[in-house]
């Protein structure tokens, strides 16, 4: 069924010495058809693809002929299908499922590509420097417990920024109305702010919160500045938690949702719904409809945007601000910062990074060597320049509107944070550039580059700035980065359970307790009898104990 990786790799060797030696040696390899998946997009531009420069580009650059594969509804399940049944592409995704790559590799359906990398350095310099990465190794032996063997192209998802939540943008024209145009700076100031607001007849403050099923507006904004999180501990790892001894030392986490400095949180949250200054339709209403609808109407004065990084603000002010407002001008949102309290700011633990998708080679393809002359060049400064429109990582300005027109309008792809929709995903799950020629592989996905600005709009370069300035003068002391190990933490299956039951809880009581139906001092202790009962004792100690684990393995 599988060749061995032996025979195939002689095979190749008798081949290579019996072809002309040459620079750029792809002319001489065998032509071969690489069939490439990647979610989400389309492929109905049958002649703008064939008529696309870069997979042109590609196919004479490497003697190949590229076709592509894509979909949504049920496209990682046909790629898992396809694979069993010996018809999978070439080089098709997972969503960086661990046990499935584990069960791939088990039972040899997917290539070791390490293997292939290391046995012909050369071939694939680029390849050779990010499998022989040690964090890289690590992931290895994460999913499948040997460092040495990788059978797949890790996709990392990282921004180029910091990533937080918690700080909303403002209505200028309601904060010099109600606040003299005074931002607020700590949590006494901003409920002062939002009760003002509500006296004033409006809406203070809508925390970006998924009708309440997403708590986490709420802790960073008001919560984690006073040393507690009322969050559940569902989600991030640390979600709910409050964090003692030393990061990547000692570090314990300790579950607050339920602590009596949460209490004095959730009464602040219940004084502001009852002033008017949080909407009594939250819970009912959704962000990005009538909420933010409400804000762009001038009916609210501030709102959480998402996760703070300065794209966003931008994004956010465009939409839904602007498409309200047509003669908006950059000053009619002014963007908060986040708070302290007792000179304190509250600690926001990001990972800024996490798998996204696996790449696989599967083992019914008879020339895996191939794919990874694709995967080589494409990694390679030359292959990032091709598809980022950069030389050398220094973007290209000069590159005609029509060429990249041809090269993003068959797959109904706008300008985002990347200018070529295939491949985009296949080292940076975030679709940004990654020089890999510069950078050590960790590094490099850890510091993606974002060229979008390049072709942004003069409005939306100004509004990058401002947000990108605004952030810079307090992300330092809020965004604490995770050590990497905190990717690799796993817990016990159990822990899902329970930490749904204490999201469901968590759900339960607060909205009764900051909608006025159950009162808060003779509420809270049912509410941590609840917690106690289904199992947050227990998830602690599970996370604790993972956390080491991971930490010790490092």
């Amino acid at each position: 069924m599988k060749k061995t990786l032996s025979i195939l790799l002689a095979l190749c060797m008798v081949l290579t010495l019996a072809l002309p030696v040459m620079a750029g040696a792809e002319e001489a390899r065998e032509h071969v058809t690489i069939r490439y998946a990647q979610f989400g997009n389309s492929t109905d531009d049958v002649e703008g693809m064939a008529n696309d420069p870069i997979k042109k580009a590609i196919e004479e650059k490497l003697n190949i002929t590229l076709e592509y594969d894509t979909g949504t509804d049920g496209f990682i399940d046909r790629m898992t299908t396809e694979l069993y049944t010996g018809t999978a592409a070439e080089l098709f995704p997972s969503f960086a499922e661990a046990e499935k790559i584990a069960k791939y590799a088990e039972e040899d359906l997917i290539w070791d590509l390490a293997a292939i990398v290391n046995a012909d350095p050369a071939r694939y310099p680029t390849l050779a420097k990010i499998m022989n990465a040690p964090e890289y190794k690590a992931y290895n032996k994460m999913y499948t417990g040997d460092a040495e063997k990788a059978y797949a192209i890790y996709s990392i998802f990282a921004f180029d920024g910091a990533v937080f939540g918690g700080v909303p943008a403002y209505n200028t024209a309601i904060l010099n109305e109600v606040n003299e145009g005074k931002v607020p700076a700590t949590v006494d100031e901003f409920i002062e702010f939002c009760n003002k607001a509500a006296a004033a007849g409006y809406v203070a403050w809508w925390p970006r919160n998924d009708k309440l099923t997403n708590w986490t507006y709420f802790d960073q904004t008001l919560a984690l500045p006073q040393g507690t999180a009322i969050a559940a501990p569902n989600g991030d790892l640390w979600a709910g938690c409050i964090m003692n001894g030393t990061l990547g030392t000692d570090e314990t986490w300790t579950i607050a949702t339920t602590s009596e400095t949460s209490k004095e949180v959730v009464k602040q949250l219940a004084a502001l719904y009852t002033a008017g200054a949080l909407d009594n339709s939250i819970g009912i209403k959704g962000d990005f409809d009538d909420a933010y609808a409400d804000f762009a109407a001038g009916k609210i004065a501030s709102a959480d945007f998402g996760f703070g990084f300065a794209g966003q603000y931008r994004d956010f002010w465009n939409n839904p601000w602007a498409a309200a407002n047509p003669e908006a001008k950059h000053e009619d949102l002014t963007l908060g910062t986040a708070l302290t309290k007792d000179g304190a700011y509250g600690k926001v633990y990001s990972s800024l990074t996490w798998p996204s998708y696996h790449y696989f080679v599967p083992t019914s393809c008879a020339y895996p060597e191939r794919v990874l002359d694709l995967v080589e060049f494409l990694a390679s400064a030359e292959g990032q320049d091709l598809v980022s429109n950069t030389t050398n990582y220094v973007y290209n300005a000069e590159t005609d509107a029509d060429y990249w027109a041809a090269c993003t309008a068959p797959y109904g792809y706008g300008d985002g944070r990347c200018k070529y929709v295939w491949f985009s995903c296949l080292f940076s799950g975030g679709e940004y550039e990654v020089d890999f020629t510069n950078r050590e592989w960790w590094d490099a996905v850890m510091h993606p580059i974002d060229n979008s600005a390049n072709w942004s709009s003069e409005s939306d370069k100004q509004l990058y700035q401002y947000a990108y300035d605004v952030i810079q003068g307090f992300v330092n002391d809020e965004v604490v980065t995770m050590p990497l190990y905190y990717t690799m933490v796993s817990l016990p299956s159990e822990a899902a359970d329970i930490r749904a039951k204490l999201a469901g809880i968590t759900n339960e009581y607060l909205t009764q307790m900051i909608g006025g139906t159950m009162d808060i001092e003779t509420g809270w202790a049912d509410y941590q009898a609840a917690y106690e009962a289904a199992g947050a004792a227990q998830l602690q100690d599970m996370i604790n104990t993972a956390v080491a684990a991971a930490r010790d393995a490092q």
